[in-house]
């Protein structure tokens, strides 16, 4: 499992799982929406920790590496 993201994409993706949970679970509704929203929260969590997406290798993107400052 190699990472395919960057610090940036990991930090994002830390906050909105994070966001995304509080915010179901300060309603405390279970509903199936709130389920789904939960699942995608702790999706995003992982990968933000992994540092890898199995969503970006499928699709071939990366946004890990270093920043080109050629220009």
């Amino acid at each position: 499992m190699n990472c395919n993201m960057g610090t940036i994409d990991q930090v994002a993706r830390a906050f909105l799982g994070l966001a995304l949970i509080a915010y179901v679970a300060n309603d405390g509704l279970l509903t199936p929406a709130a389920v789904l929203a939960i699942l995608s929260g702790v999706y995003l969590l992982a990968t933000g920790f992994f540092s890898y997406c199995p969503i970006y290798r499928a699709l071939g993107l990366s946004t890990f590496g270093r920043l080109d400052r050629s220009v």
